[in-house]
C-alpha cells in the first residue's frame, strides 16, 4: 500500500492513468484546497511498489520508516487520521483476514468521529497503530485493533487497549475463527474473558474492577 500525496490537480488524471496502466488500484482519493489557491490531491494506491514510485517520483510515499523503541506516542484519533489508519488497515488486513472494501473508509471515518478511537504515532507523527471503537449502552465496542508490522514488539496494542480502559466502561470485541494473528490469546493477556456469542468466532469482554 502506497500513499501519494501533494499531486497537483493538473497532473492528477495523468497519474491515475499511469497507475492503472501499471496494474495499480486507487483505493482512496482526497482533494484539498491550498491557502494560496490551487488544489492538490492525495491518493492511496495498491500495486507493485517500484513501478508506481517511478511515476510518482515527486510525491511522498509511506509508510516506509523503521520504528525505534520509545518513539511511539498515543492520542485520540481525530479527523485527518483516516488515511493513515487506512494504510495500516490495508497492510495488516490479511491477518484478520479481511481487505479494503469500498465501505472501509466510511467505517474508519465513523470510528474516528466517535471520539473513542485511539492511534499510535511515531516520531514523524505517522500512524503505526490504532484501536477503532464506539460505545453503546455504556459499553465500548472495539471494532479493530491493529499495529503496523514495522512497529511491532513495542506493546503498542496493549497501550491502545489500556487507553480504552481509562474510560471506565466495559469493553467487548469479536475475533474471527480464521484470525491469523493470535488475537484471542492476546486479548486474554489484556484481561478479556470469552462470553456467550451468536456468531462463528469468539466474543471477548473486559470488565473494570468493582463492576
Amino acid at each position: 500500500m502506497l500513499r501519494a500525496a501533494k499531486i497537483a490537480l493538473e497532473s492528477l488524471e495523468t497519474a491515475k492513468a499511469a497507475i492503472e496502466g501499471l496494474g495499480g488500484t486507487i483505493v482512496y482519493q482526497r482533494q484539498d484546497s491550498l491557502p494560496g489557491g490551487g488544489v492538490i490531491a492525495h491518493l492511496v494506491v495498491e500495486g507493485e511498489r517500484a513501478a508506481i514510485v517511478g511515476i510518482l517520483e515527486l510525491t511522498e510515499v509511506g509508510p516506509v520508516a523503521t520504528m525505534a523503541i520509545g518513539n511511539i506516542a498515543y492520542r485520540v484519533a481525530a479527523p485527518g487520521d483516516e488515511v493513515g489508519i487506512l494504510l495500516v488497515f490495508a497492510e495488516v488486513a490479511p491477518e484478520v483476514p479481511t481487505r479494503v472494501y469500498p465501505e472501509t473508509l466510511g467505517r474508519i471515518e465513523g470510528s474516528v468521529a466517535t471520539g473513542l478511537s485511539w492511534v499510535a504515532v511515531d516520531a514523524d507523527d505517522q500512524i503505526v497503530g490504532y484501536a477503532l471503537a464506539y460505545s453503546h449502552d455504556n459499553t465500548i465496542y472495539l471494532d479493530y485493533l491493529s499495529v503496523s508490522k514495522t512497529a511491532r514488539y513495542q506493546h503498542i496494542s496493549r497501550v491502545l487497549v489500556s487507553k480504552l480502559k481509562e474510560s471506565g466502561m466495559p469493553i467487548e470485541t469479536n475475533v474471527r475463527p480464521d484470525n491469523k494473528s493470535s488475537m484471542a490469546e492476546r486479548f486474554a493477556r489484556f484481561g478479556f474473558v470469552e462470553i456467550l456469542n451468536h456468531f462463528d468466532g469468539k466474543k471477548l469482554r473486559w470488565e473494570p474492577e468493582g463492576r
